[in-house]
């Protein structure tokens, strides 16, 4: 996600197609702790990842994904797995197409499973091997390095109450580096959730000190070249432990949109484990390419959608009672009403 232009840094500077040939306090101190040199190409033992990218109508976004993955030092141990969400005959066809060629599992899902349900479908392949590891990816993600997946895993190794991590994330329209701009959250109990995800409520002096917060703003920029034990993770890309995956039945597909990476959050949670972030390694986005919003507002039928997801996840997971979830409902009514009236006053004003 990319700040505000006026952010200090930038003013200072199935079917199947087996086609033959992924408290700020405590934060800074465990930065701290866990900083260390990564410039040298960490030495590991043998290990499988499975990297999972979920195809909806982007072919051509996919196939890049899976080149960037196919340049990893790491290429021997690496499993990749696209699955199709129920993309378009045509958006189908051209997929198999550009993946003729290329090592790479194809699967169609018989409907659309939404991202999370996308990951869990290629997660759950039976294969001959078993990966140790599950590198989850947006269509529109490349990896910037060739020694990217060997990092994330060696990132996960060094402490073994880690079980998911994400790399830094590039916006490609983003003029800030990715060091400074939001990667990971804190995990929102209801105030935070209620108020930062509000259009106005935001906006007010305590909204925006939550949202400093809930951002990790007050850990920004990140250092490079370090591993951050963090709440959740990114959900353009990021790599999770299979059998922590596995122990907790695998991500929730009850939300068919937003809200995955604050639910993975609170999984990793209940069970006293930790996310981390791995500013070793960058991955580069389009951002919106791959729900073909890039460079549109969002219509109103995402932002109930958004709504419905969050009120899931304060039912679900952050324990919100009935009188909390009528507030939230009130709020986010008046957030919907404010946008439906903005957005048709600036159609008025063109």
């Amino acid at each position: 996600m990319c700040p505000n232009p006026r952010h200090p840094l930038l003013a200072s500077s199935g079917v199947e197609l087996a086609i033959p040939v992924g408290s700020s306090e405590g934060i800074i101190q465990r930065l701290t702790e866990t900083n260390r040199d990564m410039t040298a190409p960490p030495q590991l033992d043998h290990f499988w990842v499975r990297a999972v990218i979920v195809n909806y109508n982007g072919p051509g976004l996919t196939l890049r994904c899976v080149q960037s993955l196919l340049e990893q030092d790491c290429v021997s141990q690496l499993e990749i797995v696209v699955v199709d969400n129920q993309s378009s005959e045509e958006n189908w066809r051209l997929l198999q197409q550009d993946l003729v060629g290329y090592p790479v599992i194809l699967h169609r899902s018989p409907k659309n499973l939404g991202y999370a349900g996308g990951i869990n479908f290629g997660a759950k392949l039976q294969r001959d091997h078993s990966p140790e590891y599950i590198l989850a990816l947006n269509s529109d993600i490349t990896l910037s390095s060739a020694d990217a997946v060997r990092r994330l895993v060696a990132a996960l190794r060094e402490d073994p109450r880690r079980v998911a991590c994400s790399p830094l994330i590039r916006d490609r329209d983003c003029p800030v580096p990715p060091e400074a701009t939001v990667q990971v959250r804190r995990l929102p109990n209801f105030w935070t959730e209620l108020v930062v995800c509000s259009c106005w409520l935001r906006r007010t002096g305590f909204g925006r000190q939550l949202q400093r917060m809930h951002l990790y703003e007050d850990c920004l920029p990140y250092p490079i070249g370090t591993t951050l034990d963090c709440e959740t993770i990114n959900g353009a890309c990021f790599m999770m432990v299979r059998q922590f995956l596995e122990a907790v039945g695998y991500l929730d597909e009850r939300p068919f949109l937003y809200m995955e990476e604050q639910i993975l959050g609170a999984m990793i949670s209940a069970r006293n484990a930790t996310a981390c972030l791995c500013t070793a390694v960058i991955a580069d986005h389009i951002q919106g390419a791959s729900t073909g919003m890039r460079g549109r507002s969002r219509p109103l039928r995402r932002e109930f959608q958004q709504a419905r997801s969050e009120l899931f996840y304060l039912r679900h997971y952050a324990g919100t009672n009935w009188l909390g979830q009528g507030l939230f409902l009130l709020v986010r009514s008046i957030d919907l009403l404010l946008k439906t009236l903005g957005g048709q006053l600036l159609r008025a004003s063109r």
